[in-house]
C-alpha cells in the first residue's frame, strides 16, 4: 500500500481489532500467548508480545490460513471489521460458485451423472442462499 493511500485510511489494525474483540457474534479463539476472534471465515489475531495484529483469510487455501490480499486489507482499513468480513465473506462465495459452475460443466459434458448433477445443484443453490443472507447484511449496515 501506498503512503498516499495510508494517509487516508479510517481504522488502523488496532481499531479493527477492538472491533472484532467487542463483536459479539465474533467467535473467540485465544490462544497461547495471542488473542484472535473468526467471524465469517475471517480470522483477526494480535500477538500479546509483539502486538502485531494479523487478519487472515480461512477458506482460500485448505488446511492453511492466509493473510487477506492487499485489497481485502484495504477495504477492512477503510470501512472496518464487520464490513470488511462482509466483503471477504461474499469473495469467498464466489470463488466457491465459480467452481460449483465449473464443476457442473463438466459434469453436464462428460460422465452426465444425474446424482451428481443434482448434488452440485444443490451446493450452488446452498452457496447464493449464503451469499444472498451477506449481501443482505451489508446492505442493512450500508443504507443505514
Amino acid at each position: 500500500m501506498t503512503q498516499f493511500a495510508e494517509n487516508y485510511l479510517k481504522y488502523s489494525m488496532d481499531d479493527i481489532m477492538h472491533q472484532a474483540l467487542t463483536d459479539e457474534f465474533s467467535v473467540v479463539l485465544d490462544g497461547d500467548g495471542y488473542e484472535a476472534r473468526l467471524l465469517y471465515g475471517c480470522k483477526i489475531s494480535r500477538d500479546y508480545e509483539t502486538k502485531e495484529v494479523t487478519i487472515q483469510n480461512t477458506t482460500r487455501a485448505g488446511d492453511w490460513y492466509t493473510p487477506v490480499s492487499d485489497d481485502d486489507l484495504y477495504i477492512f482499513l477503510q470501512k472496518g471489521w464487520r464490513i470488511g468480513v462482509y466483503e471477504l465473506s461474499l469473495s469467498n462465495y464466489r470463488l466457491k460458485l465459480d467452481k460449483v459452475e465449473e464443476s457442473i460443466k463438466r459434469e453436464v459434458n462428460g460422465r452426465k451423472n444425474p446424482k451428481q448433477i443434482q448434488s452440485l445443484k444443490n451446493a450452488r443453490q446452498n452457496i447464493m442462499n449464503r451469499y444472498s443472507k451477506i449481501k443482505y447484511k451489508l446492505n442493512q449496515i450500508s443504507n443505514g
